[in-house]
């Protein structure tokens, strides 16, 4: 290989990951469509979108060409068209699991990591759908369907924010659950308690060693438009496995799972995790 081919090369492997600004555009133009409830114009859209006019305008026509998006000549309105349809009929009917597993596995693999993801169910009561297990030989394994309470552990106090953050969780209630929980560790309620409300300013929760004696795990949950959290996703690794620093990227990255996943699994237009950014 000379010089020349090496230097270009070595440009192609720089620019793996760089966003290109105008897909970027696109997919804020489709999000701001759909998340109107009329058609919109083109300096609505282009406001929702944070696009300037000229480019909205370029975009949509792109869009309405490609079926995406549809025209009500008329009015000069937009509105989602059938065009989507087409490109997102394979995920349909797909399950959670199945629509939440790339994101999984990738944390799997990053963390070497057990990843999961638990229904909450009305019952007080947090269901294993399913996990996947990191390509390293040793790691925490669970079994299929396992319940456990719906507030023990990283995925309760991830449940437990949530649900106060929408109202619908006294603090009364929270203490009478927590004392129904058995533990390995013993943690105090109020210590709990704190937990808790900073699982709510940063999106992801944490338990080490309380739940389950030397595994840490790591849960951020997924909410409907009501607020009321609905699927768990998370992390499980031997404690001490991880740095602090690690261990935040880990929670981060959960956060950023449940944020982009939310919105599409259970139509909120814009996720909580996805609101606190990087507070």
């Amino acid at each position: 290989m000379d010089v020349a081919q090496q230097a270009e090369g070595d440009r192609a492997v720089m620019e793996v990951g760089r966003e290109v600004g105008a897909v970027t555009q696109a997919a804020a133009i489709l999000r701001a469509v759909a998340g109107a409830r009329d058609a919109l114009g083109v300096t609505a859209i282009a406001r929702a979108a944070g696009v300037s006019p000229s480019t909205t305008l370029n975009i949509l026509r792109t869009l309405v060409h490609e079926g995406f998006v549809a025209l009500a000549p008329d009015t000069k309105t937009y509105r989602l068209g059938l065009g989507l349809l087409e490109v997102a009929r394979p995920l349909l009917n797909r399950s959670d699991v199945e629509l939440l597993q790339p994101g999984l596995q990738q944390v799997a693999t990053e963390f070497e990591a057990t990843t999961s993801v638990w229904q909450v169910a009305p019952d007080d009561k947090a269901l294993l759908l399913g996990r996947i297990v990191p390509a390293s030989g040793i790691h925490i394994e669970f079994r299929l369907a396992t319940r456990i309470p719906a507030y023990a552990g990283a995925i309760g106090r991830a449940v437990a924010a949530a649900s106060r953050n929408a109202g619908t969780l006294p603090r009364a209630t929270l203490r009478a659950r927590f004392g129904a929980i058995r533990w390995h560790v013993p943690v105090p309620f109020e210590t709990f308690s704190t937990e808790v409300e900073a699982c709510a300013e940063r999106g992801y929760a944490v338990d080490i060693g309380h739940l389950i004696r030397g595994v840490t795990s790591v849960a951020a949950a997924l909410c409907d438009r009501t607020g009321r959290p609905r699927l768990v996703v998370a992390a499980h690794l031997f404690q001490g496995q991880l740095t602090e620093e690690r261990l935040e990227a880990l929670g981060l990255t959960l956060r950023g799972l449940a944020g982009t996943a939310q919105p599409a699994m259970f139509g909120v237009a814009e996720a909580a995790a996805a609101r606190r950014g990087g507070r």
